[in-house]
């Protein structure tokens, strides 16, 4: 090989690593830049919404909502399934699938049950509870509906 081959091929390696290097910092400042600003956004106080230090703290409510059946994640074989849970004497109970919607209220021990049906695969059911005070709390289970034995 010549000496101006190998000086060529010296200078483009040398242009590589410089464009190489250029592109990477560029890389690093744009994604710094980036979590930076996504930090700043989720610290700053959306318009036309006070501040948090500026409001009274809630004080804490013991309204719950407990579901004995069904249980998050299971299989059902059959259609329509019992919800049954325990929440506030007399509050109402909302049971939303993903074929229907059910109300119902629970009774003077906070005990209540309703049947909803299925759709064959996953069906998300969000049972919420409302009580008289006008609190709320709300629970998600994922149950398939599936008719094969295991």
């Amino acid at each position: 090989m010549t000496k101006e081959a190998l000086i060529a091929i010296f200078v483009g390696f040398a242009l590589g690593l410089i464009v190489t290097f250029g592109i990477w910092q560029a890389n690093k400042t744009l994604t710094a830049t980036k979590k930076q600003t996504i930090q700043e956004e989720s610290l700053a106080p959306e318009e036309g919404k006070t501040t948090p230090e500026k409001e009274p703290s809630p004080t804490p409510s013991s309204f719950s909502l407990i579901i004995s059946k069904p249980e998050d994640e299971s299989i059902a074989n059959k259609t329509p399934i019992t919800v049954s849970g325990i929440t506030e004497p007399n509050a109402q109970v909302v049971i939303i699938g993903e074929k229907e919607e059910k109300i119902t209220e629970a009774d003077e021990s906070g005990i209540f049950t309703s049947e909803i049906s299925l759709v064959s695969g996953v069906n998300e059911i969000t049972i919420t509870a409302f009580s008289e005070k006008g609190d709320e709390v709300s629970k998600t289970l994922n149950v398939v509906y599936s008719t094969l034995e295991i």
